[in-house]
C-alpha cells in the first residue's frame, strides 16, 4: 500500500461520524437550530443551509422533515409562538383562590414574573414572525395573536376597575411586557435591562394594578 493509499484510508478512519438521532430528536434540533437562524436573519434573510450547519445536518434532511422554509418557519416560530400566548392566560383560577388581599398581590407578583419571562423568551421569535413578512405578520396577529390579547383582557373580567374596556387592559398588559422584553433584549444601560425580573414584575403589578398616575388625594400626605 503506498503513502497516498494509506493517508486516505487512515483519514477516513479518524473522520467524525454524524451522531445517530431517531427522527423526533432530529427534528427537534432542526426546529432549535431555525429558531436561532430565523430570529437571527428572519423568514426572508435565513438561508437553508444556515440552519442545516446550525443543525449539523445536511439540507437533504431539513427537507426530509418540513417540505419547505416557510413550513420550518411555521413550526419553529409561528407555533411555539402561540403555544406561549395561550400558556399565559391560565391564571384566573389562581386569582379567585386569594383569600387575602395580601395572598392576591403575591399571586399577582407570581404571575407578573411568568408573564415577562414568557415574553422575554419567545420576543426573538415574535420580531421574527411579526416583521418578517408584511403579510405573514398580518395574517399572525388577526388570527392568533389579537384573539389571545382579547381574551387576556376577558379573563380579568370582574378584577380590574369599572368602566375599562377588557380589550384595552388586554392591549396594555401585552404592550407592558413586549416593551419590557425588548428592553431586556436590546437594552444594555436601561433600568428594566439590568434589573432582577422580581423587581421588574414588581414594578409592572404596580402599574397594572394602580397605574402610574399620583393619587391627587395623597399629594399632601407626606412620604
Amino acid at each position: 500500500m503506498d503513502s497516498a493509499k494509506k493517508a486516505s484510508k487512515d483519514t477516513t478512519k479518524t473522520r467524525p461520524r454524524r451522531a445517530y438521532l431517531p427522527a423526533a430528536e432530529r427534528r427537534k434540533s432542526i426546529i432549535a437550530a431555525a429558531q436561532e437562524v430565523f430570529a437571527r436573519s428572519n423568514l426572508k434573510g435565513a438561508r437553508t443551509r444556515d440552519i442545516a450547519a446550525a443543525a449539523a445536518v445536511n439540507q437533504a434532511t431539513i427537507f426530509e422533515h418540513f417540505e419547505s422554509k416557510e413550513a420550518l418557519f411555521q413550526e419553529a416560530v409561528v407555533q411555539p409562538l402561540i403555544d406561549a400566548m395561550r400558556g399565559m392566560h391560565a391564571r384566573r383560577e389562581t386569582y379567585e383562590a386569594a383569600t387575602s388581599p395580601d395572598e392576591l398581590a403575591a399571586m399577582a407578583q407570581e404571575s407578573a414574573t411568568r408573564h415577562i419571562e414568557d415574553m422575554i423568551r419567545i420576543f426573538p421569535l415574535f420580531t421574527a414572525a411579526l416583521f418578517s413578512d408584511p403579510d405573514l405578520g398580518e395574517q399572525l396577529y388577526r388570527e392568533h395573536i389579537a384573539p389571545l390579547i382579547h381574551k387576556r383582557g376577558e379573563i380579568l373580567d370582574g378584577l380590574v376597575r369599572d368602566k375599562l374596556d377588557l380589550d384595552f387592559v388586554g392591549l396594555t398588559i401585552f404592550g407592558m411586557t413586549f416593551a419590557i422584553a425588548m428592553d431586556r433584549h436590546f437594552g444594555k444601560d436601561g433600568t428594566v435591562a439590568q434589573a432582577d425580573l422580581p423587581e421588574v414584575a414588581r414594578q409592572f403589578t404596580r402599574m397594572s394594578t394602580g397605574g402610574f398616575a399620583r393619587d391627587r388625594t395623597d399629594h399632601d400626605k407626606p412620604d
